[in-house]
């Protein structure tokens, strides 16, 4: 019966893009401000619902919001226009029906394209409506007056920004658009900003085409310039400056589409309705998804800021770049980087190479000869898992001051990756590569000895990521996925042109205490001050997308373990899992390490605070940035905010403030 409810009640928050029950309920009891449309549109919704049961459509179904808020829309919109009769409540199940069927086709068909349906099917089935009802005569002995709903009046210059709110829901009418902006208030202020500026920007680009601000001020399809802003400045697109600006030329061309659609559809006394809106969002998300813009929002989150969160978060913590291990194992210095004064030019520009140092000189004696220098026949290391798809190891190294003109990148191996793309590394000793076209090979595997062969002044290690597999293939920016410089543990971040870095070198022992299994279950007793105060349990357990995740029974902390164990997501309210993820948001498979995690805003305790960084992320991108150290010696993970033990199996003892949480066996 809840599941139920909340299916009925899913649609009225999806209108303003939210997802969340008890805004649903909120808003349904909104729309008995007129009687007509609340009725109306809980009708057509029921009746979606009756249908879709009817036909065996799966509940999941339905819980995909656009199955049902069109229909909703629908019936709103003959409420809106029709007091319910038998013969009206008829009219809106015979549409309720076709806005299902006209939904479920047209997301079979834009899924292939990844666009959103949004409001498109209530725009169609409403104009055949329309159309069908100037037939039916005996429906417009039936309209009703919606000039009497109950309303106040604050500006004529900020009623109109309120009614174009309440327009979503056919409410027309100041207190609705009131209670519709506080909601967006509160769960979103990128919400609500892009409400204001989006239909500021709109108003202003329509009052200098037509001449007439009052005019532009009082157009009844204003709400599409609300709809597009929110679209695009947060909900399809990340919210960054830059989407702000896509948004608001997203407004520009609606202002033009309304326009135009007014004079076209007047002619056969036609709404216009949401079109504007939806052909504006679908063209510029069909137009980003096929270019693969980079700020595009993959991951749809509850909110704006949560999306753009979980982007940053995905950023700063683990980057979108490519990652690759170092091919090699111990300390190295970076002899040229990306963009490099010598060779790293041009298509070539993102290469690394590697030499090793001691006091200062990559050689011993004179450094006469290639096995003079320190680095020579040490092993070379595969930076990633992938095969093998070319190789040359029959060139001479040469000889100290000469240097291979003809075959520029020496002896080389070229590996492609599992998501396909190439790494090559150069410079090889002769005859040392011990794999063949066509091998697989492992990350940190030996695959080859560090020479002095092709155009090499002294012996090294050439590395780059690149498009092709053909040799001298244009290169792509990449990361190193993990270093030391010092006792400083850097994550994907490339070093500077000589610092000397560290490979990293994975502790089997402590990778053990975080292979957790599905039900796995962890009980603690919770002391404040040396007193017990509670008892908590986190279980494993895993969604329908595979994804792992500690659960309170009421709190979710997602999880992963690949090269290293962290958190990566957090569902819920308070609770001891979020001051867990604060705690320990990243555990590297190391004995000792000092190193910086950024974690989400909205692990931040202060409200007013988090709302705050919140919103200037958008502008400036920023991330609750804190340092982490730990020694195997004692098990300890500290940070500002207390302390981790690591137990036999994942987190013995939970510290933070005058709260311990210590493990029961």
């Amino acid at each position: 019966m809840l599941k139920k409810m909340e299916i009925i009640l899913k649609p009225y928050s999806s209108l303003l893009f939210l997802n969340n029950k008890y805004i649903g309920l909120l808003l349904l009891l909104v729309t008995f401000i007129n009687p007509s449309v609340a009725i109306s549109g809980f009708f057509a919704l029921i009746s979606t619902i009756i249908f879709a049961e009817f036909i065996g459509l799966r509940e999941e179904y339905l819980e995909n919001g656009f199955y049902l808020y069109n229909s909703l829309l629908v019936g709103m919109g003959i409420g809106f226009l029709f007091a319910p009769t038998p013969i009206s409540l008829f009219f809106i199940l015979v549409l309720s029906i076709f806005t299902f069927l006209v939904s479920f086709v047209l997301n079979r068909i834009f899924a292939v394209y990844k666009i959103p349906i949004l409001s498109l099917p209530f725009s169609l089935v409403t104009i055949v409506a329309y159309l069908a009802s100037l037939k039916y005569s005996h429906l417009f002995s039936n309209l009703i007056n919606n000039h009497l709903i109950f309303d106040i009046s604050i500006s004529s210059y900020i009623d109109p920004f309120f009614r174009a709110l309440g327009t979503i829901f056919f409410l027309p009418n100041v207190i609705v658009g009131m209670v519709i902006f506080l909601i967006i208030l509160f769960f979103s202020r990128i919400m609500a900003l892009m409400a204001l500026v989006g239909f500021s920007v709109g108003i202003f680009i329509h009052s200098i085409f037509v001449t007439n601000f009052y005019e532009a001020l009082n157009d009844p399809y204003s709400f599409n310039y609300i709809l597009v802003a929110i679209s695009l400045g947060g909900v399809f697109l990340l919210p960054t400056l830059k989407n702000y600006i896509l948004a608001l030329i997203g407004v520009v061309l609606s202002v033009v589409l309304v326009d135009a659609m007014v004079i076209f559809f007047n002619y056969y006394s036609l709404p216009v309705f949401t079109l504007p809106f939806n052909i504006v969002v679908m063209m510029f998300v069909f137009t980003l998804g096929m270019i693969a813009y980079k700020e595009f929002n993959y991951n749809i989150r509850p909110t704006p800021e949560r999306s753009l969160s979980y982007y940053l978060s995905n950023v700063f913590r683990f980057s979108n770049d490519i990652k690759i291990a170092l091919p090699f194992s111990n300390e190295w210095s970076v002899y040229q980087a990306f963009d490099g004064e010598w060779t790293h030019k041009g298509k070539w520009r993102y290469a690394y190479d590697f030499v090793i140092k001691k006091d200062g000189k990559t050689y011993q004696n004179e450094g006469l000869y290639a096995s003079d220098y320190y680095c020579f026949g040490e092993s070379v290391l595969s930076p990633i898992n992938g095969y093998v798809v070319a190789i040359r190891s029959d060139l001479v190294d040469n000889i100290i001051g000469e240097v291979d003109r003809v075959n520029n990148w020496g002896n080389y191996i070229i590996i492609k990756s599992d998501t396909g793309f190439f790494v090559e590394i150069s410079h090889l000793m002769q005859n040392s590569i011990n794999v063949k076209v066509g091998d697989y090979v492992y990350q940190g595997q030996v695959i080859a000895k560090c020479g002095n062969s092709g155009y090499s002044p002294e012996p090294h290690i050439h590395i780059q990521v690149q498009k092709y597999a053909v040799l001298g293939s244009e290169t792509l920016e990449f990361v190193f996925s993990e270093y030391f410089i010092k006792d400083e543990l850097k994550f994907n971040a490339l070093p500077k042109k000589d610092e000397v870095i560290k490979s990293v070198i994975i502790n089997k022992a402590m990778q053990m205490r975080f292979n957790f299994i599905l039900d796995e279950e962890y009980k603690y007793e919770v002391f404040k001050n040396g007193k017990k105060i509670d008892e908590v349990s986190f279980k494993v357990e895993m969604n329908n997308l595979g994804e792992f995740y500690f659960s309170d029974g009421k709190n979710k902390l997602f999880f992963a373990n690949f090269g290293f164990f962290y958190f990566y997501n957090y569902i819920g309210e308070k609770s001891y899992l979020k001051e867990l993820f604060k705690l320990a948001p990243r555990i590297p498979f190391v004995i000792k390490a000092k190193y910086v995690d950024y974690l989400p805003i909205y692990l931040l305790e202060n409200r007013f605070k988090s709302m705050l960084i919140e919103l200037l992320s958008s502008f400036n991108q920023l991330l609750y940035k804190r340092e982490f150290s730990y020694n195997l010696d004692n098990l300890y993970l500290y940070s500002e905010f207390g302390k981790v033990k690591f137990g036999y199996k994942g987190f013995e003892e939970i510290e933070f403030g005058d709260i311990v949480l210590k493990g029961v066996k």
